[in-house]
């Protein structure tokens, strides 16, 4: 008798302890579980990606050949955001032991066609090309179809007829919007829901980036405000392009500085052309008064968010040399015959003077 009821007892305990584990899978998942478990996995690729990071070894074609890359890059000279994404392809060439030749097409489209040429005469497996013109160079990726040289776009895309295999870059659209988000944040606590005057200073006429950053810019701000306020209160009075270098940003921005006095907020596309912007803002009596967004996450850029006095209140990374690793990384594996995405976006997180110290490196290199 007593060895049925403990027999009964622990068929009991074994019902119960089955139910609660049956009814805790069923329950939903709320935002602590959601964020903790989203934590887990991005801890999880962090360490994975550290781990990749590590285990490089040389690349090889399938018949056991060494690997050459040719890199066609628009434009090296004035930017330090081109210098950065040639070292980071440079820097993963060496890691996975391949060759690398590097054109510079130093702003012109008929020179980076002819470069494309020449790389194709040195026998290169692939090209990545960052182009000065999205379908100005169509006449050299015509050449690679029919070579059946694979292609990479890097940080500005190509006209859809090149057929790229993939595209690396930042997803400009989330970059824009996030770095109009914290701006128009920054604009509401010192300015409230008043007209803003505005100013945006972007690369290029027509490049698809540069439109792509604009808009996400304009829809960030416009969704904080709308949020917040519930109206839009942004008057854009210019859009000039400073070709994504500061001594042609410097006199655009003066310009604009010069006709409107009382500029409160400029949308900036990249860090790089900030040093041009700054002074013109000094020249033209804004400094410190004129608030500024960015993207790109310079050293410098982090260094001036983290000083209120700057009035830089935000960029948004996007680091050349990710983007310069990652299109050697997916040429190799278009080279030997591995399956790619047709866009990898790189990780571009938004530092503002929260994060900005934090994230501070003297001795980085970009």
């Amino acid at each position: 008798m007593k060895c049925k009821k403990v027999a009964v007892i622990k068929a009991s305990a074994l019902f119960l302890l089955s139910l609660m584990i049956l009814l805790a899978g069923c329950s939903p998942m709320n935002e602590t579980s959601i964020a903790a478990n989203t934590k887990q996995q991005g801890t999880s690729m962090n360490t994975q990606q550290k781990s990749d990071s590590k285990s490089f070894e040389p690349a090889r074609k399938k018949n056991g050949e060494k690997i050459i890359i040719g890199f066609s890059q628009r434009r090296v000279a004035g930017s330090d955001w081109y210098t950065n994404l040639i070292r980071g392809a440079e820097e993963q060439a060496k890691k996975q032991d391949v060759k690398l030749i590097v054109l510079d097409a130093q702003g012109d489209v008929a020179k980076q066609v002819s470069g494309v040429e020449d790389l194709i005469a040195q026998n290169v497996d692939a090209v990545i090309m960052n182009p000065q013109d999205s379908s100005g160079v169509i006449p050299a990726t015509n050449k690679l179809a029919q070579r059946k040289i694979p292609l990479v776009a890097v940080n500005s895309n190509l006209d859809a007829k090149a057929n790229p295999i993939t595209f690396v870059s930042d997803d400009p659209r989330d970059t824009g919007y996030k770095a109009g988000w914290e701006l128009a944040k920054a604009a509401s606590e010192k300015f409230g829901n008043k007209v803003i005057k505005a100013a945006m200073v972007s690369g290029y006429p027509k490049e698809v980036v540069s439109q792509y950053r604009r808009n996400g810019m304009i829809s960030g701000w416009t969704d904080f405000m709308l949020e917040k306020y519930g109206k839009s209160n942004l008057e854009l009075v210019a859009e000039r392009f400073g070709n994504w270098v500061p001594d042609k940003a410097l006199p655009e921005m003066q310009d604009i500085a010069t006709s409107h006095p009382d500029l409160q907020v400029v949308f900036c596309m990249s860090d790089v052309m900030l040093p041009g912007i700054f002074t013109a803002l000094k020249n033209t009596g804004l400094s410190g008064k004129t608030l500024v967004g960015s993207i790109d996450g310079t050293k410098e850029a982090i260094r001036k968010v983290s000083d209120p006095k700057s009035g830089l209140v935000v960029t948004v990374s996007n680091d050349p040399r990710v983007q310069g690793a990652d299109a050697v990384k997916m040429a190799i594996k278009v080279v030997q015959g591995k399956q790619v995405p047709s866009i990898h976006y790189i990780d571009n997180p938004v530092i503002t003077k929260k994060n900005a110290k934090e994230l501070y490196d003297s001795n980085s290199s970009y």
